[in-house]
Formats: structure tokens, C-alpha cells, sequence
């Protein structure tokens, strides 16, 4: 019965918030004003739903809102008819703004420690050195940096490139002996890409249930990391699969139970489960990349949004 399927497994409600005001917004900026019968909406008027404050607030050292720390906060996006290579290149754009904003105004002072430590497919590239440093040089952020200087903040960046889950969670365990170690007042951000997709290769190599068994055991180590270090570490989880429909890659066994579990359904619930704070990345109209808070479990923050444009590198 279509009352039991699965959430995880279906396409997603249209997130009538962020695509509404959006809609609604463009639509008034085309039309002239009319200040006696146009009525008032109050979402427009609060500035509270503009997740641009939160993002501001969560560059600042310490980082404040629902990019403070303590938290594990997921970026995930909506499957379009778009090129998947353009909703990769978009869910990494804030996690770097905001990785480059924290790397500008971090001390520059020697320390042997590293300020963050990204774990990440080795065949994605939305955190290669060269768009942390092309993130780092952008002249929308400020204060500006010398090109050195750009290249001397990133080597307090430890780039982990990983090709399967085991190794994932092998450099997230040698992170967590090294987050011991470091000074209590040294804000760290911790970034992981793409747990998704490397427990997709889980599945495939075993089954689901070993799937979910290791994601399950990574969320709650990031969910421990982020409890004990709370004052001073970001975890944030970029996620590569893509929420919505299911890829064409998997084909389960024909089923006559609608409620039969997929894989991938599994994968989403586990991590959504292990986020604190989930954000989604959805394109309207082909157009306008919108990015809306979906989940706080912490805050308030859910349905504050912004138009992607805030994040434009270049």
C-alpha cells in the first residue's frame, strides 16, 4: 500500500517555503508596488527566515547559530533533471565559503596542528586544494589575501582523499586520537564528503545490513566527537548521493510489499538520523539554487533559507 512505502524512498515534498518565497519574491520585484491593497507577508518582513544571518554569524570566531559548534550539520540536494556534476559543484559551495572564511580569519600563528581535516572521495573534487585556495582568493570575502598567504592558511588543512568506507572511517578514528591532542581554545572544523556513497559501495560489496551497521557506527562517533569537543569543533557531512528519487543503478528484487526497505532509503534515514542540523540544495525552475534548513533539532532554525547566489566564488 502507497499508506507503508518508505519516506527514505520517494520523492521528496516540494519544499513550499523556500520555492514559495522565492516565487513570491521575484514576482513582486517584477510588478510596481502598490502599498494599498498588496498584502503584507510577514515571512518577508521577519528577517529571521534569511539563513544569510546564520551564515555570517557562523564565519565568526566562535562561530555562532546553526554553523556553531557542537552540532553535525549535513548538506544534502535534491536530484533534478540537471547535470549531477552541477548538483556536486553546488553542495560544496557553502561548506568551502565557510571553511575559507574560518581559514581568513584564523590566527597566523605557527601551530603544528591542523584548523581542519576534510575525509573525501578521491574522485571528488568540489575540496581539491585548488578550489580551497580559489575559495580562499575570492574577493568576495575579506580581509583579501596574497596569494601566499592563501597557500600558508591551507597548510593547516588536512586533505584526506579515501576510496572505499573502511578507509573513511580508519582516518576519521586517527582524526578523533588527534582532536586529544589539540589545544582546548583551537576551533576545528571537521568535514567528511560523501559517507553516502561510500556505504553504497558497502552494500554492493556485502549487503545492507553491513551498510547500515558501519554508518551507524560513524554517526555516532561524530555524534560523540561533537558532544565532547562541543565548544571549539564543526562537524559537517557533505553528501554526494542526492535526496529524491532513487539512482537507476539500484534495481532491487521485485517485490509485491510496497514497504520493502531500499538500500538507499536506509542510507538517508541512517544519516539523517546521526545529523543535527540538514540542510537541502534544490534548484527552482531550473533556475535559482535555493538552500533551506529541513532539519534543527538544536535550534530553531528550520525553513530559513537563501538563494545560492550569496556563494558565488568568482
Amino acid at each position: 500500500m502507497h499508506s507503508t512505502t518508505n519516506a527514505y524512498a520517494s520523492e521528496p515534498a516540494v519544499p513550499l517555503l523556500a520555492h514559495s518565497l522565492l516565487q513570491h519574491d521575484v514576482a513582486t520585484a517584477e510588478d510596481p508596488p502598490n502599498t494599498e491593497s498588496a498584502p503584507t507577508n510577514p515571512s518577508l518582513s521577519n528577517p529571521d527566515w534569511n539563513l544569510e544571518h546564520d551564515i555570517r554569524n557562523g564565519v565568526e570566531y566562535p562561530p555562532m547559530g546553526i554553523f556553531g559548534p557542537g552540532t553535525v550539520i549535513g548538506f544534502s540536494f535534491m536530484r533534478n533533471d540537471s547535470k549531477e556534476g552541477d548538483d556536486l559543484d553546488h553542495i560544496g559551495q557553502i561548506p568551502r565559503y565557510l571553511l575559507a572564511a574560518r581559514l581568513r580569519q584564523s590566527a597566523q600563528c605557527p601551530n603544528t596542528n591542523p584548523s581542519a581535516f576534510i575525509i573525501y572521495p578521491a574522485h571528488f573534487d568540489a575540496f581539491s586544494p585548488e578550489k580551497l585556495l580559489e575559495s580562499l582568493l575570492s574577493a568576495s570575502q575579506s580581509p583579501t589575501l596574497s596569494r601566499s598567504d592563501a597557500i600558508s592558511r591551507l597548510d593547516s588543512v588536512q586533505l584526506i582523499p579515501v576510496f572505499d568506507f573502511s578507509a573513511a572511517s580508519q582516518a576519521l578514528h586517527q582524526i578523533e586520537d588527534s582532536l586529544s591532542l589539540q589545544q582546548p581554545d583551537q576551533n576545528v572544523t571537521l568535514i567528511i564528503a560523501g559517507l553516502d556513497s561510500l556505504t553504497e559501495g558497502v552494500i554492493r560489496a556485502s549487503n545492507a545490513v553491513r551498510g547500515a551497521a558501519v554508518l551507524t557506527s560513524v554517526m555516532r562517533t561524530l555524534t560523540q566527537l561533537s558532544r565532547t569537543h562541543s565548544m571549539h569543533l564543526s562537524i559537517v557531512l557533505v553528501n554526494t548521493g542526492g535526496l529524491g528519487q532513487l539512482a537507476p543503478s539500484y534495481n532491487p528484487r521485485p517485490s509485491t510489499d510496497d514497504s520493502q526497505h531500499h538500500p538507499a532509503a536506509d542510507d538517508a534515514k541512517t544519516l539523517d538520523h546521526g545529523i543535527d542540523t540538514h540542510l537541502l540544495l534544490s534548484v527552482v525552475r531550473g533556475q535559482a539554487c535555493v538552500v533551506e534548513v529541513i532539519k534543527d533539532r538544536v535550534g530553531d532554525g528550520v525553513g530559513k533559507w537563501r538563494t545560492n547566489l550569496l556563494f558565488n566564488e568568482s
